[in-house]
């Protein structure tokens, strides 16, 4: 992509988002090599100080490597998962050949009070007064990638607790081991950024980009599973195929 050296966007963005969209449409692999500064100068007609201030950028969003002494190399692509089926994290990542774990941060029952319901409003929609939370980091290659927040009827949620929930994913166990599938769900997708806990989780700074996802899993008509997820925004990103006329029901939720 060539440049536009007359508008009014900073050449040193132009640059940032062009080298971008590349390393996450695959031109280069994971431990590649990256361009030097001279071969992305002679490339792109543009000044030291702004290839700099590029590949910076993208250092610091943790999609490139600089290596004292060795060069600059390319560190991760965002993970892409595609929307529409009703996965798990670890099942999205092990059908795209990948090697998920997970951080368990803590195991507890809740109990629904008024000031739960005040902070988590979502939980009303079980009708119960205990249920059981499971927080924990999802990783890739041992890197975070989503702190989540589950919640499950205390009956659901205790139980999976004995199993290891670092090596397997919750909804696999809900299947496997209690007979549960989730058939349906409710999501809603959002911006924003990580506060301190949040932050702490997915070893970014505060502030920093996330995406959002609140997802309420059925079994049939009945909920079982509310999963608060903030994602790294740097790392993960969704994908939707749309088509035109095909009779289904496409309901658009605008915000004011």
């Amino acid at each position: 992509m060539e440049l536009k050296k007359t508008e009014s966007i900073p050449l040193h963005h132009q640059l940032t988002t062009t080298l971008r969209n590349a390393l996450r449409d695959g031109v280069w692999n994971l431990g590649d090599a990256f361009p030097t500064d001279k071969d992305l100068m002679l490339q792109y007609g543009v000044s030291s100080t702004t290839v700099r201030r590029s590949v910076g950028q993208l250092v610091q969003e943790g999609l490139l490597d600089r290596k004292a002494g060795k060069g600059t190399f390319v560190k991760n692509k965002p993970v892409e998962e595609t929307l529409g089926l009703l996965t798990g994290f670890f099942e999205e990542m092990a059908s795209r050949g990948l090697s998920p774990s997970a951080e368990l941060i803590d195991l507890r029952p809740i109990d629904v009070t008024a000031k739960e319901l005040e902070r988590v409003p979502e939980l009303k929609i079980f009708n119960e007064q205990k249920l059981f939370l499971i927080e924990k980091v999802q990783k890739l290659n041992n890197e975070p990638i989503v702190y989540l927040q589950s919640y499950w009827p205390y009956e659901y949620g205790s139980r999976m607790a004995a199993f290891d929930l670092t090596e397997i994913g919750l909804y696999a166990i809900a299947a496997k081991e209690l007979g549960l599938v989730l058939t349906n769900a409710e999501q809603t997708i959002g911006a924003g950024i990580a506060h301190k806990k949040v932050a702490q989780h997915l070893g970014v700074r505060t502030g920093f980009p996330i995406l959002t996802m609140n997802r309420i899993g059925y079994c049939g008509e009945q909920p079982v599973e509310l999963s608060l997820n903030s994602y790294r925004a740097d790392r993960y990103k969704y994908k939707i195929s749309l088509q035109q006329n095909t009779g289904r029901n496409i309901e658009g939720l605008f915000l004011s």
